[in-house]
């Protein structure tokens, strides 16, 4: 079989493109059908260089195997969540939140908590899932954007995440730069601090200047006093979302930890919703909560949740992974990096190179973890070769592949988001953070700032390094 060109691949990346921009931007589509698309197209290249269809096949079945957990993650939310409504939960942080809250500085405050949740737990879904649920609450009490909202709740949690020594990502990143953790975080500091204070300004300056009329006091008082009557709001509702957040951080298994969550808010139905029957809380899990309150603001807040709220998210996912094998398998990403390669001879570009390069594998596979692994791979050699430390390196895969995945709707965690928070692909612009982050990035990289050189005693090391990364390189092509 034959291995795609460089230029042959660039087409095939700008098809891809080309095809999801049209279909979701202009035509307003949901983004499974351009993939298929896209993946009938890559396929029948596929075809054409040689691979047989039972090769391509596998692709598929092994992209979708990696993301099963990823899946059932999401499956499980939805059941937590339509109980989290049932038994109280997201009513009684909606309550507290509509007391404490300012409406003027709410935005801020989103990006702040989730981060906070998202340090401790080192994980962006685990706080996106808890605490972005009932933040998103607070904000329809508060006649606050969900879109904005949304992208103050991605901003936190995935700047949580990527600083988080917990975190998957943050150890995959410095593991395949191999560079220690501690210090991995501590050199992204250079990138992320700015980013984030950046984000929490533009937050707070959209505080406020948003229009809000004088009904608000009056619609939050009336959402106050309804959740009052309709639902026990107490602090034993809190119980399952503190739980699942104390779990992750003592790093158990998302699966398990959030099986305990939904059976403590299972048991705590039972204490908040007197006489609930079996069947009504299976019912909720599986469909998810239908308020009818009569005020239209709390029904629309309040009616989510459930398994079959999470089917859209679950078949995009699927579909993207299993695109996203085919891609893989044929090597057009690999093409592409190999060609851009030849032209890195300054630092600047070199970390442009890799900014673009995880951004690109994000754009055509939605896959996060590749986007940092096969960057981090096949740029190694050229960042020593430019006289940069590997950390340097681990930080650029962080700022492209770690923190853009959010924003693309198609990949594993733009599905997560929208079906995790009932919102559509309108959060994107707002998830300032994963949009300022890669540009410092590239700013650093053209004035020097913030870059760590190689020492000299890493000079032995460059052609060691070369050695491994032709044997990888042959390796993936095999």
């Amino acid at each position: 079989m034959k291995k795609p060109s460089f230029l042959a691949s660039i087409i095939v990346v700008l098809f891809v493109i080309t095809l999801l921009g049209i279909s979701i931007l202009h035509y307003g589509v949901a983004p499974q059908i351009p993939i298929v698309v896209a993946a009938i197209f890559v396929a029948c290249y596929g075809l054409t260089l040689g691979y047989k269809w039972k090769e391509l096949e596998s692709a598929m079945a092994k992209g979708i195997f990696y993301g099963i957990p990823s899946i059932l993650i999401l499956c499980l939310i939805g059941m937590l969540i339509g109980v989290w409504v049932l038994n109280g939960t997201v009513p009684t942080i909606t309550y507290y939140g509509l007391h404490t809250l300012s409406p003027d500085l709410f935005l801020m405050s989103t990006v702040l908590i989730c981060s906070i949740v998202s340090v401790v737990c080192g994980s962006s879904w685990s706080s996106i899932g808890t605490i972005g649920v009932s933040l998103m609450g607070v904000a329809y009490g508060l006649d606050i954007s969900p879109a904005m909202t949304a992208g103050a709740i991605v901003s936190g949690a995935i700047f949580g995440d990527k600083i988080s020594p917990l975190s998957d990502t943050t150890n995959l990143a410095s593991a395949t730069a191999k560079v220690n953790i501690y210090e991995h975080i501590k050199h992204m500091l250079w990138t992320t601090i700015p980013s984030f204070i950046i984000t929490l300004a533009a937050f707070t300056a959209i505080g406020f200047f948003l229009d809000r009329g004088n009904e608000d006091n009056n619609q939050i008082e009336t959402i106050i006093n309804v959740l009052s009557d309709e639902f026990m709001i107490t602090p034993i509702t809190l119980m399952s979302p503190l739980l699942i957040i104390i779990l992750a951080v003592k790093r158990m298994n998302p699966i398990p930890s959030l099986v305990i969550g939904l059976i403590v808010a299972i048991l705590t139905t039972f204490y908040t919703v007197p006489n609930v029957a079996i069947g009504t809380i299976m019912e909720t899990a599986h469909n998810g909560f239908v308020a009818e309150t009569g005020v239209e603001a709390i029904d629309q807040l309040l009616s989510l949740g459930g398994l079959s709220s999470m089917l859209f998210g679950v078949s995009l996912i699927i579909i993207s992974l299993a695109f996203g094998g085919i891609i893989q398998q044929i090597g057009i990403a690999h093409s592409i990096i190999e060609g851009i390669q030849k032209m890195l001879k300054s630092r600047g570009n070199v970390i442009t190179s890799t900014v673009c390069s995880c951004l690109g594998i994000n754009l055509t596979v939605g896959e996060q973890y590749l986007s940092i692994i096969l960057p981090g791979q096949l740029f190694e050699s050229a960042f020593k070769k430019v006289r940069l430390h590997p950390k340097n390196l681990s930080r650029t895969l962080e700022d492209a592949g770690t923190i853009i995945h959010p924003m693309i709707p198609w990949g594993v965690t733009g599905a997560f988001i929208m079906s995790t928070l009932n919102i559509g692909m309108e959060y994107v612009p707002y998830v300032f953070i994963s949009m300022i982050t890669p540009v410092v990035a590239i700013i650093y990289g053209y004035t020097g700032i913030g870059l760590a050189p190689l020492q000299e005693e890493g000079k032995q090391e460059i052609e060691t390094t070369e050695s491994r990364s032709e044997v990888t390189r042959k390796t993936m092509e095999g």
